[in-house]
């Protein structure tokens, strides 16, 4: 071998070891975009999910003033009616005492009735005979 060749041939090694170089700084330089273009999808993804959770809180707070809200109306509304409530309460159970008393003096009424009736009758088969 002489010198042209190895000079030629240490000319091509050095080619390939360029187009190699560069093949490589490519593949590093799409792998790098690739990794910036995931790590902004995931800083998206994160700011997304934070304004998420900042919205989910505000709806908790303003869900939870509302309760409060009705919590304290309910009360009010029951302190208000609870004397009419009361009254009804003791009107029904005056309806009960009634019903009671009727129905007693239904039963004793029925029960004189009955045995009026049987005195009426046999003071007539008394005097038919």
């Amino acid at each position: 071998m002489t010198q042209s060749e190895a000079q030629r041939m240490l000319l091509e090694m050095l080619r390939g070891l360029k187009e190699d170089i560069a093949e490589e700084r490519d593949a590093s330089r799409q792998s790098r975009a690739a990794m910036r273009d995931r790590i902004e999808d995931v800083a998206d993804r994160l700011s997304h999910i934070e304004a998420t959770i900042a919205v989910a809180g505000a709806v908790d707070v303003q869900v939870r003033s509302e309760l409060d809200a009705l919590r304290t109306s309910i009360e009010e509304n029951r302190a208000a009616v609870q004397p009419t409530v009361d009254e009804w309460a003791r009107v029904k159970l005056m309806g009960h005492g009634v019903v009671w008393t009727v129905g007693i003096a239904g039963a004793a009424f029925g029960a004189s009735a009955w045995w009026f009736w049987d005195q009426l009758v046999a003071t007539v088969r008394a005097l038919l005979r």
